[in-house]
């Protein structure tokens, strides 16, 4: 009975295309243990293959000579050199821009470390972080990596100060209204010009990227969700918009004019907002006392509805002084003012907690937008 049964699996099998050889291999015969018997496997050892990366090791020190927040150069030189050296060679780019835009410099002074004066025009004035790698330059002309380091010439961060992204219907403040054509054209403007969109959340990013800038929305208006829209419509592949709404926490979901938690629960799904503070009733920070209300009850509300760290606020009316810096400082790592001007680190004490912004109004031209926003 079973060789007639193997005869039909092979008439059948030929009759669909298949050799011989394939029917054999189809059918080996395959010997299972019995019921209850103990099965051991025998695992083949396997040697994963496992690429090493060199680590770099060292053969001496990049100096760097102090430079002051708005300095356009610095001298470099390289120090503690294992190996008689004869010439050096600095490789250097700009972080932003990666290796495609490396240049080389050489320096022989051997006496003085191999000093090079770095200037910012050998980048087009460009600022932000470079890159530096110093070479041994051998005999034969071969390159030998001896250190690298970074060295940052502080960026100037424009941080945008808008209100109401709507038409102006005879309600409020007309001049903290802007409207959404203005708007998406200012948005467009920076997408075209190539800024990059931060929010503090990626505050560290400041000197790695070209011409950062952050947009802030005061007050948590219900019209801020045209702006939400635009800045999605503008997304693609190349520009990836994002944006801070300062919400003041009590007034969430208190009337139509106000967004809502869903609202905001969108918002921040999109990857485009990031919620932060703006206190818990938008009180005249100097003159309360009740600051873990106005302060740390806000942001804990603020996070309860996003699930996400709030480590940022914007002073209401822009007001503050020291003792709100103090009380501030428990709970935020950065905290906004309406005080004119970009911002620049400059190394003072508590500056990420007074820090300018750039008021965008109703009257604001597209010309004088670009000026506002132009890289110093």
């Amino acid at each position: 009975m079973q060789k007639l049964q193997y005869f039909a699996l092979i008439f059948t099998l030929l009759l669909s295309g298949c050799s011989l050889k394939e029917v054999n291999a189809s059918t080996h015969k395959v010997d299972m243990p019995a019921a209850n018997s103990k099965v051991t496997m025998k695992m083949s050892k396997v040697s994963p293959q496992i690429k090493k990366i060199p680590v770099f090791e060292p053969q001496a020190t990049i100096a760097i000579s102090p430079i002051a927040f708005d300095s356009t150069h610095a001298v470099l030189s390289t120090v503690g050199r294992k190996n008689d050296v004869s010439k050096i060679n600095y490789h250097i780019w700009c972080t932003a821009d990666g290796k495609k835009g490396i240049k080389m410099f050489t320096a022989t002074q051997k006496e003085n470390d191999f000093p090079f004066l770095f200037d910012i025009k050998e980048f087009s004035g460009s600022r932000g972080e470079y890159q530096i790698e110093a070479y041994e330059v051998t005999e034969d002309g071969s390159q030998i990596l001896l250190a690298k380091s970074t060295l940052t010439f502080q960026q100037r961060v424009p941080i945008l100060m808008y209100h109401a992204i709507d038409e102006y219907k005879g309600v409020g403040l007309k001049d903290l209204f802007v409207t959404p054509a203005n708007f998406e054209a200012q948005m467009s403007y920076l997408k075209d010009k190539d800024y990059t969109l931060l929010t503090f959340e990626r505050w560290d990013e400041v000197n790695k990227v070209n011409k950062p800038i952050l947009v802030t929305f005061d007050d948590g208006m219900k019209n801020n969700l045209n702006a939400f829209r635009i800045l999605q419509e503008l997304k693609d592949d190349q520009f990836q918009p994002t944006a801070t709404e300062y919400v003041i926490a009590g007034s969430i979901d208190s009337s139509p004019s106000r967004l809502s938690t869903e609202d905001i629960k969108e918002m921040v799904n999109s990857g485009i907002f990031s919620i932060q503070s703006h206190t818990m009733s938008h009180a005249d920070l100097p003159e309360i006392t009740n600051y873990e209300q106005e302060l740390n009850a806000a942001k804990e509300k603020i996070e309860q509805i996003t699930g996400k760290p709030v480590i940022a606020i914007a002073y209401p009316f822009g007001h503050f002084n020291d003792q709100v810096v103090e009380e501030t400082k428990k709970y935020y790592k950065f905290a906004t003012t309406t005080k004119p001007g970009q911002f620049i680190e400059k190394g003072e004490t508590d500056e990420f907690m007074r820090m300018r912004r750039v008021r965008i109004s109703n009257s604001t031209t597209i010309n004088q937008f670009a000026a506002m926003v132009e890289p110093r």
